[in-house]
């Protein structure tokens, strides 16, 4: 997986009340500040847009914490899959504990799979 932006996310991850936003997909994850909106964030590879459009899920990220918004052409183990490989790469080591939920459902905690019903 392609990270894009991450250099420009870690001096805030110091804080401890952080926010930032994030798209991604099975290839590339782009990391920006929350300030720009997720439709705003894509390239060529990867994109995100209103009503379901674009190739990409929206996320949330704050201390402990990602928040995938839902996407109509991602189940539930797609985002899985995708949060378990963003959790485990290297750039993104300050996050591997972190939980990440998917319409408030519970995917995945500390990079290990949680309940993999749809």
């Amino acid at each position: 997986m392609r990270i894009i932006g991450i250099e420009r996310i870690f001096p805030i991850t110091a804080d401890d009340h952080y926010l930032f936003k994030a798209i991604a997909n099975e290839s590339d994850a782009i990391f920006f500040p929350s300030t720009i909106e997720h439709r705003d964030a894509g390239q060529s590879s990867i994109r995100y847009a209103d009503n379901y459009e674009g190739n990409a899920l929206a996320a949330m990220i704050k201390p402990g914490h990602v928040e995938f918004r839902y996407h109509k052409q991602f189940s539930d183990n797609r985002v899985r899959k995708i949060a378990v490989e963003l959790l485990s790469h290297p750039a993104l080591a300050f996050a591997a504990t972190f939980s990440v939920t998917y319409q408030n459902r519970l995917l995945v905690v500390g990079g290990e799979v949680c309940d993999t019903r749809e």
